[in-house]
């Protein structure tokens, strides 16, 4: 990769009983460093006391500030993150630098609940409908930035509350299939040919069967070589500007074959096809 890289490890919860996927970033970051070689590594601050949300609020702002001085500086992040709720600090410190910048969310669930419809009022099945502009208050701060929901494709949803498939489907937001029948994610590359994009993963995309240590697994997933595979084809055809991965808890880790070196291919992966050993 001649473009330089940035380690970005956010490990960001809204809520204690999700503590595991907090540790994400201490479990992946030497394998992910030992591909991308990074030239700086930021470790984003997370203290949540006995306030997960705005430990969380603060950790996001933090990173959105790391995610602008890193693109500021010619660097492509890559995050190593807790919950999906990361995406409220990345996102905002993308747009400040790049305005038009796409968003290819990788993820089992919608993550597109509101107020108004989510069943669990889990701040990380809201994210993404956050971003898109139906804003929590407890993740905003001044001057945060919103993307467009014609700019944001949804990839790989396969489990949606009843509301939550009522709210995508009177959005713009571009729905894309990805699972272990549709494994070359159908329209995907069109949707990002030529853009800036970030590019989001939570690792529960897979197939439990093969990524088991997620706290919300779903069925019928591809592959994690299905997914480095997407995830190189969008390389080459998108300027990938940063990427995220999340939604990994290491304290769900079972069998002889630890996930850390498989997930650190997946990350970089969405860098560079050639960076991925097969």
């Amino acid at each position: 990769m001649s473009t330089p890289t940035h380690l970005l490890e956010a490990g960001i919860i809204t809520e204690q009983r999700y503590l595991g996927m907090s540790e994400a970033p201490a479990a992946l970051a030497a394998e992910v460093a030992a591909l991308a070689r990074p030239a700086k590594r930021v470790l984003i601050p997370f203290l949540p006391r006995d306030r997960y949300l705005t430990a969380a609020r603060e950790s996001c702002r933090t990173l959105a500030d790391a995610v602008a001085a890193s693109l500021q500086d010619g660097a492509r992040p890559i995050v190593v993150g807790g919950e999906c709720t990361v995406v409220a600090g990345t996102i905002p410190g993308a747009l400040s630098v790049e305005p038009d910048l796409a968003l290819v969310y990788f993820d089992a669930h919608g993550d597109f609940n509101t107020l108004a419809t989510t069943p669990s009022h889990f701040v990380g099945g809201m994210c993404l409908a956050h971003v898109c502009g139906k804003k929590l208050a407890p993740l905003l701060w001044p001057g945060v930035r919103s993307i467009a929901e014609e700019r944001v494709a949804l990839v790989g949803a396969r489990d949606l509350d009843p509301g939550e498939a009522g709210n995508l489907m009177g959005s713009r937001v571009r729905q894309i299939p990805f699972d272990a029948e549709r494994a070359d994610a159908p329209g995907l590359l069109a949707f990002a040919r030529k853009r800036q994009v970030w590019v989001h993963i939570d690792i529960d995309v897979v197939d439990p069967a093969e990524v088991p240590a997620v706290d919300f697994p779903v069925a019928g997933g591809p592959s994690v070589r299905a997914l480095c595979d997407v995830l190189g084809a969008l390389a080459g055809v998108a300027k990938v500007r940063g990427v995220e991965i999340c939604g990994y808890d290491p304290r769900r880790e079972a069998g002889p074959r630890p996930l850390p070196p498989s997930l650190a291919k997946v990350a970089v992966a969405a860098l560079s096809a050639s960076a991925v050993a097969a």
